[in-house]
């Protein structure tokens, strides 16, 4: 193998091309992290360099034509590890400061570079298994590992947090909005294509690339046999560590703390579900019969109970702790706020389990009263769990009696809606092609307004059957993610301006969305009140909005980032027992999966036994989420993983029972049994 540098007339456009990218890449760099200065400087010092393999060597020199299969496999895994990071953590507030990527990617573990190593040596075999050449090989893999930084790079970008493999089962709803966003590219030209570019040049500067082993079978097998092994390799050290390195989906902290590659690839170890300790349908069984509760019980909604209709809005947000922070000084929700318990409303605020996407996780958490804590990290049971009929409160309330419909002004191959709302109770559901409106009414582009939607709700209850009692679940859209895209039909109102973040337009079109939710929740408050028959409404926030002037600085028991407001408001005299619960809890935040308790107790149902149980286990634990769960005895919060105190292990692992029994499990226990049987009648 030899090295020369030779340059002649036809070099010159190669090398002043390689000059051009490389004093870009260092120029951005030097705003990033410096040692990307001595990646692009050495990539483009390479180009100069023509390596030769010596086809014709024998003997012992034969053994030095080994050589380029192992430094290219290695050269690759490096550029490829250190740009996929590079993308995905330069100009982030959250390492502020931190001038060298290395130190950022390996101050908590030496040595992970050796793990992540593994798979991108084993995707260049598996490269040289199929014949391609060693330097196209080379060239070509960092390709599957760059396009999946980009990805993460796009996803954090809308969402907020980062791409984990639950996201794949997404892809249908992403391709819905993906419209209503533009793609940034600057940083993904300067940080993953100048590099990749000046690295392919590099490449094919290796030239005589004849084969050292003459039968093709023999090199196929080789080759095969090493990428098998690398691959195995890195799978069984993503195993052994996703028992200790826990995957991370909230904000960067998957790049920062285990890095993009080892954390997307522990995600999908985890989304396997663990069996919880002890667990069996026996044991749960048990704990069920010692609580006393009759889970066959079907709950009862006599002639005074009300109609039920619960909002799940979109990024709703009470931005009122916010205002002072981002130089808001007008309120762009005084309806919300002006309303109190003399109107029959009461406020709340409650935990969501996801930020700034993946909705339907708080659908399922309201609908079935089950958290999606301690579910695998990222997992969208819509999309995962639910295929065959599951108890809820629809099919709770269907069995007495009600109707149930589902209501969302938007596409019906969103998260498999439509596969999963008759699969948990709901009779009827609508989407966007059901709901009447004007192009007025659509704003940035596809979303329609609260107010139409609302509109919509009402004809639905004024064409229901008099005495037909109604649940109505309607999720709305207007305030969803793509603040500064497709503004048509939209002016946003100057709320603030000259922020820091320099994220005016953002700020502004969602406090001007909030703004318009709130007229449009006096609107639908001022219809129920003229209904003669009894209404109770809850409206609740999804979860925030990804907008970097909101911090997502979420904290167990801090009332940031992570918590969206409720109110509960009825057309009648508010149950006082219910008021008094409100006057003097002393915690001061409940989660998703309970608020259907409160819900039903402020329209006059009494809990099914199924949902008798859930109370139960607010008594305990009062608020969870994957984060982290309110202990009652202890009264402070703890992470998901430090449960110490006797009464929490017992009601939390009931909960883990329960949820693994009726999400993933689906054995037949009496207690599922019992639930279900209303589940069997079909209500009808």
């Amino acid at each position: 193998m030899k090295f020369s540098i030779k340059i002649t007339k036809k070099d010159l456009p190669r090398l002043i091309a390689a000059l051009i990218l490389a004093g870009l890449g260092i120029a951005f760099s030097l705003s990033a992290f410096y040692d990307a200065v001595i990646w692009f400087a050495g990539l483009f010092l390479l180009t100069f360099v023509t390596i030769t393999v010596d086809g014709e060597a024998e003997g012992k020199k034969k053994l030095f034509r080994f050589i380029p299969e192992i430094i290219l496999p290695v050269f690759a895994s490096f550029f490829s590890i250190y740009f996929m990071q590079m993308i995905n953590l330069a100009h982030h507030d959250t390492i502020a400061g931190i001038k060298w990527l290395y130190d950022q990617m390996y101050h908590l573990d030496m040595f992970r570079w050796v793990v992540e190593l593994l798979i991108v040596v084993g995707v260049y075999f598996f490269f040289r298994t199929i014949q391609l050449p060693r330097r196209i090989a080379a060239a070509a893999t960092p390709a599957p590992f760059l396009i999946l930084g980009l990805a993460n790079f796009y996803v954090f970008t809308f969402r907020g947090h980062e791409l984990i493999f639950s996201d794949i089962f997404s892809w249908e709803t992403a391709a819905n909005v993906v419209g209503n966003y533009t793609f940034p590219i600057l940083y993904p030209v300067m940080y993953v294509l100048v590099p990749y570019v000046l690295y392919i040049m590099c490449c094919l500067r290796i030239k005589e690339d004849k084969p050292v082993i003459k039968l093709v079978i023999a090199r196929i097998a080789i080759s095969a046999v090493l990428s098998a092994a690398f691959i195995f390799g890195f799978c069984y050290m993503i195993k052994i560590r996703s028992k200790d390195n826990r995957p991370q989906d909230w904000s960067d902290k998957g790049s920062r703390f285990n890095g993009f590659l080892m954390n997307f690839s522990t995600t999908v170890v985890t989304a396997i579900p663990e069996v919880p300790e002890g667990y069996s349908v026996q044991n749960l069984d048990a704990m069920i019969k010692d609580t006393g509760i009759d889970v066959s019980y079907p709950g009862a909604a006599d002639d005074d109970s009300s109609n039920i209709i619960v909002i799940m809005n979109e990024s709703y947000t009470d931005v009122k702790s916010y205002m002072p922070m981002i130089g808001c000084k007008e309120d762009p929700t005084p309806y919300w706020h002006s309303l109190s318990i003399k109107d029959n409303c009461l406020h709340g605020k409650v935990t969501t389990s996801v930020y700034g996407g993946n909705t339907p996780n708080s659908e399922f958490e309201f609908l079935t009263g089950i958290t999606t804590g301690y579910l695998p990290n990222g997992a969208i049971p819509y999309l995962q769990f639910v295929d065959q009929e599951m108890y809820s409160l629809p099919w709770a309330l269907k069995n007495m009696g009600y109707s149930t419909l589902a209501m969302h002004p938007y596409y019906s191959n969103g998260w498999k809606r439509t596969k999963v709302y008759p699969y948990i109770g709901f009779d009827r559901y609508m989407f966007i092609d059901d709901f009447t409106y004007t192009p007025n009414d659509m704003q940035r582009d596809n979303y329609m307004t609260d107010s139409q939607a609302y509109k919509n709700l009402m004809m639905q209850l004024d064409a229901k059957p008099k005495g037909q009692k109604s649940f109505t679940f309607l999720v709305t859209v207007q305030n969803h993610g793509g603040y500064t895209e497709n503004l048509n039909n939209f002016t946003p109102k100057p709320y603030v301006k000259n922020l820091v973040t320099g994220m005016d337009t953002q700020v502004n079109t969602f406090l001007t969305c909030l703004n318009q939710s709130d007229k449009a929740l006096e609107e639908l408050i001022a219809y129920l009140k003229t209904k003669d028959e009894k209404y109770t409404l809850l409206i609740y926030g999804d979860h925030q909005p990804n907008i970097t002037s909101f911090p997502n600085n979420f904290g167990i028991g801090k009332k940031t980032s992570w918590i969206t407001p409720y109110i509960i408001w009825t057309n009648y005299d508010m149950n006082p027992e219910l008021v008094e619960k409100y006057t003097n809890d002393k915690v001061g935040v409940t989660s998703v999966n309970y608020l259907a308790l409160d819900v039903m107790k402020a329209a006059g149902i009494k809990y099914p036994g199924y949902f008798q149980v859930i109370d139960s286990l607010r008594t305990e634990i009062p608020q969870i989420n994957p984060a982290g769960y309110y202990s009652a005895s202890q009264k402070k919060f703890f992470t998901v993983e430090e449960v110490n105190d006797p009464k929490d292990q017992k009601a939390i692992q009931l909960y883990r029972y329960i949820q693994y029994n009726v999400t993933i499990d689906k054995k037949d226990s009496e207690f599922r049994k019992a639930a279900n049987a209303v589940v069997k009648k079909d209500g009808q």
